[in-house]
């Protein structure tokens, strides 16, 4: 049986690491949208060159592929002056109008397209917000990922189904949030972030590619779903259960004017440390999906002992 190839459009970050793993230990033929010039040295893997706004010789690329998977998008951790709201936007509207139109033109097009977008669209909601909820935040980043998520639904794909996987922080030894807190609470120096009491959301990294994968698998998915955790929780108690594995009792707390002044700094955004995201999934547990760490004990545990 020939190989089932897959597309991951803007696959050379973080998550299409993880993903392009997976695939390719599972025997597929992984095709990598990049803007860079790169060469693989795995027979599994193939990059191409496309600049994710015009139509190229990459779309042939896509021509009867089974899953295309759209990762791109600058990432959201800088400052949102005006500049970098512009390539914010424009990293992920561009990529995913173009693609649509790719695929409009293919005689045998994808059977699934799985666009990545962000539980960002929550942000500063109160409330525990799943796949059904309709009220969105009013920060910028809600609203990118409104016009994100529009920009996908509206692509004339009739014979492509298409998924939307909002994706929340995931907890990962490489990168990402647990990577820069584990230190931090090995020194003392993880407690509670402002009032400690707005909620988390978060995926471990092994859930998210088996969620991926899950999707991939399912004979009709359904057109939208949360990758986190069953359950968010309080800053309060995720820093808990951190510094528990990180096996340091205390932790000094950041309180809300120095949390802003280190985001600052860092040249982030504090609104990330500080507004509460309180977001859930009931559309993959309905739809049969069990999650291996659906609790931050349990992953924190685990991440630890990688």
């Amino acid at each position: 049986m020939a190989q089932k190839r897959i597309v991951l459009a803007g696959g050379t970050g973080n998550i299409g690491k993880l993903l392009t793993l997976i695939l390719i230990h599972l025997d597929y033929q992984v095709i990598i949208f990049s803007r860079r010039e790169l060469k693989s040295s795995h027979p599994n893997i193939r990059y191409i060159k496309w600049d994710g706004e015009s139509l190229g010789n990459w779309v042939q690329e896509m021509e009867g592929i089974d899953t295309l998977i759209n990762l791109s998008g600058k990432s959201i951790q800088c400052r949102f002056t005006d500049d970098n709201k512009k390539i914010l936007l424009e990293s992920r509207i561009e990529p995913t109008r173009i693609l649509g139109e790719a695929i409009s033109t293919l005689s045998s097009p994808p059977r699934l397209w799985i666009n990545f977008s962000g539980i960002s669209l929550f942000e500063g909601v109160e409330g525990l917000n799943n796949e059904e909820s309709t009220s969105f935040g009013n920060t910028f980043l809600a609203h990118l990922t409104q016009e994100w998520e529009k920009t996908f639904v509206e692509a004339n794909t009739p014979a492509t189904k298409k998924v939307i996987l909002r994706l929340s922080p995931v907890l990962s030894t490489k990168f990402g949030m647990f990577k820069e807190l584990l230190p931090l609470a090995k020194l003392g120096l993880g407690g509670k972030v402002g009032d400690g009491n707005q909620q988390i959301a978060w995926i471990h990294e092994l859930d998210l590619v088996r969620l991926v994968m899950w999707i991939i698998n399912l004979e009709s998915p359904s057109a939208l779903y949360h990758a986190c955790a069953p359950e968010p929780e309080s800053n309060k108690e995720f820093m808990k259960n951190l510094r528990k594995a990180a096996g340091m009792p205390i932790g000094m707390p950041l309180p809300a004017l120095f949390a802003k002044l280190g985001a600052y700094f860092k040249g982030v955004e504090s609104d990330m440390l500080l507004l509460t995201n309180a977001v859930s999934t009931t559309r993959t547990l309905q739809e049969g999906f069990i999650f291996n760490y659906p609790n931050t004990q349990k992953a924190f545990e685990h991440l630890t002992k990688k």
